[in-house]
Formats: C-alpha cells, structure tokens, sequence
C-alpha cells in the first residue's frame, strides 16, 4: 500500500526523529584554540556512538598568489559529517533517497543551530554499500 506525504510532513517526521535521537546531546559551540574563528558543534546520539558534527573553518589568509600579489580570500566554509547508521535508519523508516535525508538532516542543523552548511559528508566510510 503507497501513502503519499507532504514536503512538510515528511520534514516533519525526519526532525521528529533527529530531536528524539539527540535529545541528550547539548551541541555547544566549542572554538578552536589555534584560530578563534573556527569552531565544531558536535551532536551525540542518546546512544552514544552515533554523531552529527559540523566544522567550520574560519576566514583564512590570502590564498593562491599570482604574479601580480592578488590572492582569493577564504571566507569560511561549513562542513557537516552524519553518521551512515542515522541515514540509513531513516531510509527505512521511509523510501527515501539518500541525498533527500542528507538534505534534510543539514536543514535541520542549520535551523537549530543557525549555521551555513556548505558541504556535506557521511562519515566514517561505509565498509560496504547498505541493502536496504
């Protein structure tokens, strides 16, 4: 049997099931102690060995040199890491691409805790692809 759900309902499900999975976790902004404008926010699931971190790498120097002594600017870049076990339980709580749960999981960072995302990657590696 095929149910069909709304963007909104479905969003909805995904940050149910995020604020219920770190309802522990306290995601303070912890600095780096070599560049103050870095930082890390690191989620831990209620059972402990799953996580959600995301870096942000501050304004750099100058980068890229040329001829002329023109560098690029480095404006920071957010990067958020998802553990592959929290995307692929909700893959099977609904059949869901892959990269709509990341979407979503990045949405919900960057909503509760008011930061730009960038990048997004599942870490650690996936041994082997999962069978879903």
């Amino acid at each position: 049997m095929r149910y069909f759900i709304t963007q909104g309902q479905l969003h909805s499900i995904i940050y149910n099931y995020l604020d219920e999975k770190f309802s522990e976790s306290d995601g303070k902004k912890i600095v780096n102690a070599h560049n103050p404008d870095a930082y890390r926010i690191e989620l831990f699931a209620n059972t402990g060995s799953e996580k959600i971190a995301y870096y942000f790498f501050g304004t750099g120097e100058y980068d890229d040199w040329g001829p002329g002594g023109e560098g690029t600017k480095h404006y920071g870049h957010g990067l958020l890491q998802v553990h592959p076990n929290i995307i692929d339980t909700m893959r099977q709580m609904i059949l869901i691409r892959e990269t709509k749960v990341i979407d979503i999981v990045a949405d919900w960072v960057s909503e509760k805790f008011g930061v730009d995302i960038d990048e997004v990657s599942i870490y650690p590696k996936r041994d082997k692809p999962p069978v879903y």
